[in-house]
């Protein structure tokens, strides 16, 4: 058995296939659909999960870690235990696979050795590298890492509308991806992708708390801050994501809000609410368009927009999506569960093309005869000197590629008689400044025959593999000495660095 885990920045959701291979969401051990994504370090030195580490997050805000996701890949300490021990993203979302692994095996009665592990879209090779050894290190190995638009257009079975192409949009708690799908025969291609990976729910909620403590200062005469107030800082965020649910069914909702024995009782309306996270939600419709035209495509060319993640519920992103699109939104299942439908599908696709048996319980399933061709978030290339003597990154590989891919480009060395390169590996446009771009990692070829003349004569090629994760290889035309390497990562993500 191959469970699918959607991984969220709020909440992670388990799937596995039935006997009939057909996927079907499974409860925690509390019976709960969903584990918030929550992560609580006790007192006595044990580590809570989900919702019993949101309530005991009341008592001890400074215990809890929260909203974690977008920290992947980098170094930023979340928490540092009483023993001293730091945890980063990497580390809390283990602590979360391992809970989920713990999970699926109770659940079901199986050992899960192997997972398919939804990621958002617009990750960049280490994130990805760290959420595959996240979940290697509860021995739990992720097979797959689909996108999360794309599992999300598993889960809706977008596969059945043959010559059919849809806009899938996913407004989650930390990010929001669009993608834009096209299905042909037995095959579902990512024609192109795009968002913001800054952009989530959880900005939604700042923006409404914002207003909230504005409104607090001017009926008591103070403003509660985090770090002396952080009960009601717990409180008034769990108010908010009330406050989002009411307003989705009504037209108006009350906030009560206490501290220091002053209160703040406020009825917001909907259409308040919608004025004030207006510029949020204009913001995913700006990516959207963006993503379409890169597609070269127009809405008129679009059969079905499909709207997943929790934040595409609220009201003012499903009518400002529809009216953009021209198109009704369509769910055929919940927002929250799609993905996590999605990747236990994915994961029997995965099976089949590597040629394995899928198994649901003691019953061997054929492959579902389905083809995804995945893309390419971002463009990568290496540093090099331009006409101008100037560090920009020289591409590679483009976005939106096809993924499994391979790409060689040939470069010059900078001086003459140079026995040596570091080659930077870089996330970042085409002729853009190399300071301005995100540093992938490097790697070395040494020992490199001098010759006085600057021809071009080292190769760099890029792989991608099914989880777009990259791969680089460096030959010297010119002796044929080569170096292939996985990235030596700079977890860092600092921008590039001048040589």
């Amino acid at each position: 058995m191959i469970p699918g885990i959607d991984a969220g920045n709020s909440r992670f959701k388990y799937a596995v296939g039935d006997e009939a291979g057909n996927p079907k969401i499974i409860t925690n051990l509390y019976g709960e659909s969903f584990t918030p994504s929550a992560v609580y370090f006790a007192q006595d030195g044990s580590i809570v999960i989900g919702t019993e580490a949101l309530n005991a997050g009341f008592i001890e805000p400074s215990r809890l870690v929260v909203n974690w996701k977008r920290d992947m890949g980098t170094d930023k300490p979340l928490y540092t235990a009483d023993d001293g021990i730091v945890y980063k993203a990497r580390d809390i979302l283990a602590i979360l696979l391992k809970d989920a692994k713990d999970n699926i095996e109770a659940k079901t009665g199986q050992v899960i050795n192997e997972a398919v592990i939804t990621v958002p879209a617009n990750y960049n090779d280490i994130q990805k590298q760290h959420t595959i050894d996240a979940a290697a290190s509860v021995g739990m190995k992720a097979i797959l890492l689909p996108h999360e638009p794309t599992a999300a257009a598993l889960g809706n079975q977008l596969y059945k509308h043959k010559g059919s192409t849809a806009v899938v949009f996913d407004l989650g708690g930390g990010t929001f991806d669009v993608s834009i799908v096209s299905c042909k025969g037995n095959t579902m291609d990512i024609i192109a992708t795009g968002g913001e990976q800054h952009l989530g729910g959880r900005d939604f909620n700042d923006r409404i708390s914002e207003k909230l403590l504005e409104e607090f200062e001017t009926k008591n005469g103070f403003r509660p801050s985090p770090e002396e107030h952080p009960v009601f800082y717990q409180e008034m965020m769990q108010r908010i994501e009330q406050l989002k649910i009411s307003l989705s069914v009504q037209s108006q909702s009350q906030v009560v809000l206490f501290c220091e024995g002053k209160q703040l009782q406020m009825t917001i309306t909907r259409q308040q609410f919608n004025q004030w996270v207006l510029d949020l939600a204009e913001k995913t419709m700006e990516k959207t368009e963006q993503t379409v035209k890169e597609a070269n495509l127009d809405f008129t060319d679009i059969d079905e927009v499909y709207a997943v993640g929790g934040g595409s519920m609220m009201p003012i992103v499903t009518e400002m999506l529809e009216e953009l699109t021209g198109k009704k939104v369509s769910r055929r299942c919940q927002p929250h569960c799609a993905a996590a439908l999605g990747a236990v599908l994915a994961g029997r696709i995965e099976c089949e093309r590597q040629g394995k048996t899928y198994t649901c319980g003691d019953v061997a399933l054929p492959g579902p005869g389905l083809i995804v061709h995945e893309i390419l978030s971002h463009t990568i290339g290496v540093m090099a000197l331009d006409q101008d003597d100037r560090e920009v990154c020289s591409q590679i590989l483009a976005k939106d590629t096809p993924i499994p891919s391979i790409q060689t480009k040939l470069f010059k060395l900078s001086q003459p008689n140079q026995t040596a390169v570091t080659i930077q590996i870089l996330e970042g446009e085409d002729g853009q400044g190399s300071k301005d771009c995100l540093v992938l990692g490097h790697f070395d070829l040494n020992d490199l025959p001098p010759r006085p003349d600057l021809i071009g004569r080292v190769e760099v090629t890029f792989s991608l593999d099914e989880n777009g994760l990259l791969s680089a290889k460096a030959r010297d035309s010119v002796s044929g000495k080569e170096e292939q390497m996985q990235i030596d990562y700079d977890t860092k993500n600092k921008q590039a660095d001048a040589a």
